[in-house]
């Protein structure tokens, strides 16, 4: 069966305005204005049309359907933990009626002597010295409904402690309960400098969604331009695309300050004369300036306001430009801003060779103490700026720090609570990175030579493997040249090797793929200094290519444009054993990965990465899985599962996760956990088509020599299931479903009406797409691409929306070829699914190369390749190949 779509393809774009305004679609319809009501503003009536198209899409988008219900079930069973919690501590608490009463009774008597005492506690400083001026959005900003800035009204005399706590309580806890933020409040993000932080969300998004949004990072080139300065770049590290950001920094006097929490700003700062100037890339005229030798800046935690400390003094400014002092300390000169999380600033000081971080209460002008590390590097020279700002990380829902105290990789790793208490060893040596997608840590160790990324588990026995070898052949990282992309999805790593020369990799921590973007030479590296690794942002990148990338690529040799450059071959020889081997079809170099295997092996498919091979071995006492991971030279053998019985096959619920169809049971195999897991029954004499959440799809057998489509919810029961095309004869058609998930393709050569047809995924508005063709995949914009016989010829078309507007991409794509089916005799009248086999077709992710095993009338075969988008013949090729199984990113050299 075919996979349900090309490999990473992309989210729907509108997905991401559904989970934004998800509480707003699950309220009714409101009437339009009634009469003498003013009209909304031209950015609500946009958000209006928004929210109209959103309700006409959701029912038609399997994508968006089932985010928002993942996002409605988390917000929901988030309201009944807090209701929970509520009854709970309602049941536990004495009443309090008669406090509060008194506290009413009180309050008017106490207002005056409670002003003067605030009076004096606001210019209380934590050295004697400091002067502290209340945010205009202090205690309040902790809610992300509201906005940053609020017009000034009057203030009534403060009542009692006791009851504005116990009303700001009651206030707070309606508004998360009506609004569905609680979620979004706990994981508010934290950094806007750390390269390794993740952004905040609200809800939960797949990783592999990430790796499309958070694509490139800001970067400093290491070679200046004739003035002496250093570009800053935006670079895509896996396309190898980049865009020119500013060229006004960086050099001695200028420096990045950090990229905004949305990744789509970033602060910046240079030096005319004796001022310095604050910039961001969305207003290049100067935001702030201030005649300081240091400085140093964070984003507010919704990108509305940046805080800059000048000396000992620090300030609010806006992004039109307007700016206020708000806090002055002694303790603030020469310190270094460290990131900023609702009303708490953190901010680091240098006290003797230690470095210690504060946190700074801008709601009351409280500083603490929160931990302190040794000021030492690698090479036992105080740190620079930018690395002891990078060294203390905040977990995304503000609770946690970490950091490490010590040298390099060999430095300890330490846990603190934010508020300063729990400080603890996390009993680990090593350097933290960021943050996976479950919000644990990542960090960096050395094993045996090799630079292991691990994610940290409640033991260190339980830590988790994520990376091999971030470096590969590395004598040493730079601590400085580590860049985790957010979600944890990818990392940048600067090492230096035995030459004394530096190369910068770029690893894909969901596929494992690894590339080497830069090789500096020692003489260079001693002479210009290393790449600087800002962060990763959202910002767009162009067509231009980076200036000095290597085109090597471990593991295999992967091109640069197109990735998918190697095909997985099964062929057998006279005693029936078979033989997988990878295809480099643009190079004819073929590499055989195993041989010898059973007669009764099968194929279940390649990851979706591209990475690994799925097959099994059924025996009549058992059946026997594996999984084959082809980045390796020779390949190694990445998982093997037997199970009692006979019968059953695979399919790959995501890059990481395969589903088995064995006698006893569905079970789900995670391939970093390795421990099968049942997900339901078993599902017997069926065969698995493909998932799309939250439907496992299946082929059934109807009746004795036919076959149909069925689905039902995955961890549901055989009870449930669907129908969702009509009976086929048995073997006669693969079923496809499309990139977006809404429609189901298959062919049906034996009904009065043959041809290609088309079903919606639920079964609905089948219909006949044309009466000739067999699906071959899809293009790059998702169309439909099929191959026909026709006048002697095998044709490549293109589907439009209708006949007229099909395209013929290859007219022939097995010249004096009488059939594309091995073992098949020839009908005496051609059609279409008698003379191509999908087996013998295999059409590139995205749709731009094609290979096909042609057999022709003398009895000999050849494998053709072709691109697509020019139509030229690439290689041609004897191969005793009896089956096609499809691309992977890891070809022969």
């Amino acid at each position: 069966m075919k996979r349900k779509e090309r490999p990473d393809s992309p989210s729907c774009p509108l997905s991401i305005h559904c989970l934004r305004l998800l509480d707003e679609l699950d309220v009714p319809k409101t009437p339009a204005n009634a009469e003498g009501e003013p009209e909304p503003s031209t950015h609500h009536r946009d958000e209006f049309e928004l929210l109209s198209r959103l309700r006409r899409h959701l029912p038609e988008c399997q994508i968006c359907s089932s985010l928002v219900a993942q996002a409605r079930h988390e917000r929901d069973h988030q309201r009944q933990l807090l209701r929970q919690f509520l009854e709970d501590a309602e049941h536990r608490t004495p009443s309090t009626q008669e406090l509060i009463m008194q506290a009413i009774r009180s309050s008017q008597t106490s207002a005056e002597a409670e002003q003067e005492s605030l009076a004096t506690l606001n210019h209380a400083d934590h050295s004697g010295q400091n002067q502290h001026r209340r945010l205009p959005f202090a205690v309040l900003s902790r809610l992300p409904e509201l906005t940053a800035q609020q017009p000034a009204v009057p203030r009534a005399p403060r009542r009692s402690p006791l009851l504005e706590t116990l009303v700001l309580a009651a206030v707070i806890l309606v508004v998360l309960l009506t609004t569905g933020s609680l979620g979004y409040l706990l994981l508010r993000d934290t950094s806007s400098q750390a390269p390794a932080s993740s952004p905040p969300t609200a809800i939960s998004v797949n990783a592999s969604y990430q790796s499309l949004v958070w694509k490139a990072i800001a970067m400093v080139d290491p070679f200046p331009d004739g003035t002496g300065r250093y570009h800053l770049y935006n670079y895509d590290p896996f396309s190898g695309q980049k865009r020119l950001l500013t060229s006004t920094c960086c050099d001695a006097t200028s420096a990045v300050d950090g990229i905004a929490h949305s990744g789509r700003d970033l602060l910046y700062h240079d030096t005319q004369g004796k001022a310095r100037l604050f910039r961001t890339l969305s207003h290049p005229e100067p935001l702030f300036s201030c005649s300081c030798s240091q400085s140093s800046a964070v984003w507010t935690t919704d990108d509305s306001h940046l805080l800059i400390s000048a000396g000992s003094e620090l300030f609010l400014v806006n992004l039109s430009g307007n700016s206020e002092p708000i806090y002055s300390s002694d303790l603030l000169q020469n310190s270094t801003l460290a990131f900023y999380y609702n009303d708490f600033l953190f901010f680091i000081h240098q006290e003797k060779e230690k470095e210690v971080l504060y946190r700074l209460d801008l709601a009351n002008g409280e500083i603490r103490s929160i931990a302190s590390r040794p000021l030492t590097t690698d090479q036992g020279v105080p740190a620079s700026t930018s690395s002891r700002r990078n060294a203390w990380l905040l977990n995304p829902t503000g609770s946690t720090i970490y950091y490490s105290a010590g040298s390099g990789l060999g430095a300890t790793l330490y846990m603190v609570n934010s508020d300063g208490s729990n400080l603890h060893s996390l009993n680990r040596h090593g350097i933290p990175l960021g943050f996976a997608e479950d919000n644990r840590l990542l960090f960096l160790q050395e094993t045996n030579g090799a630079f292991e990324v691990r994610k940290l588990g409640a033991t260190p026995q339980q830590d988790q493997l994520v990376v091999v070898n971030a470096a590969p052949g590395a004598r040493s990282v730079l601590t400085n040249g580590l860049a985790l992309a957010p979600y944890g999805w990818a990392l940048l790593t600067e090492a230096l090797y035995p030459d004394h020369s530096l190369r910068l990799w770029a690893t894909n921590l969901m596929t494992h793929a690894q590339k080497l973007l830069l090789s500096v030479p020692a003489a260079q590296v001693s002479q210009l200094g290393t790449p600087q690794l800002v962060g990763w942002d959202q910002l767009p990148v162009s067509n231009e290519a980076t200036p000095t990338p290597s085109t090597n690529q471990t593991p295999g040799n992967t091109l640069l444009n197109d990735d998918w450059n190697g095909l997985l071959l099964v062929s057998g020889d006279q005693s029936g054993q078979l033989t997988v081997s990878n295809y480099n079809y643009a190079s004819g170099q073929l590499l055989q990965l195993l041989s010898a295997l059973p007669a009764q092996t099968e194929i279940d498919g390649i990851s979706p990465d591209g990475s690994s091979l799925a097959y099994h071995i059924p025996s009549t006492s058992q059946t026997d899985y594996y999984v084959l991971d082809l980045r390796m030279t020779p390949p190694l053998i990445r998982f093997q599962y037997h199970v009692s019985g006979s019968g059953g096959n695979a399919i790959w619920l995501n890059a990481q996760t395969l589903l088995l169809n064995t006698p006893t049971a569905l079970l789900r195999v995670n391939m970093q956990q390795l421990q099968p897991k049942a997900v339901m029954a078993a599902l017997p004499d069926t065969r698995l088509a493909f998932y799309s959440a939250p439907y496992l799809y299946f082929v059934g057998r109807v009746g004795s020599n036919q076959q149909a489509l069925f689905r039902l919810p995955l961890g549901g029961t055989f009870d449930q299931r669907q129908a969702i095309t009509p009976p086929v004869q048995r073997a006669s058609t693969d079923f496809w479903l499309s990139p977006d998930g809404r429609t189901i393709y298959y062919v049906n050569y034996h009904s009065e009406a043959p041809g290609i047809y088309a079903v919606d995924s639920d079964g609905g508005n089948r219909h006949r797409l044309r009466p000739w063709g067999v699906p071959i995949g899809y293009a790059e914009d998702n169309s439909l691409m099929v191959m026909r016989y026709r006048q002697g010829s095998f044709e490549v078309v293109k589907l439009g929306l209708t006949p007229a507007q099909d395209q013929v991409l290859l007219q022939n794509a097995a010249p004096g070829a009488s059939t594309l089916c091995a073992g098949r005799p020839i009908p005496a009248t051609p059609v279409d699914a008698e003379l191509i086999c999908s087996n013998n077709v295999a059409l590139a992710p995205y749709g731009h190369h094609l290979v096909v095993q042609a057999y022709y009338p003398d009895g000999h075969s050849t494998l053709l390749a072709y691109n697509l988008d020019n139509g030229q013949q690439l290689s041609a090729q004897a191969a005793p190949t009896s089956k096609l199984i499809g691309y992977n990113r890891y070809p022969p050299a």
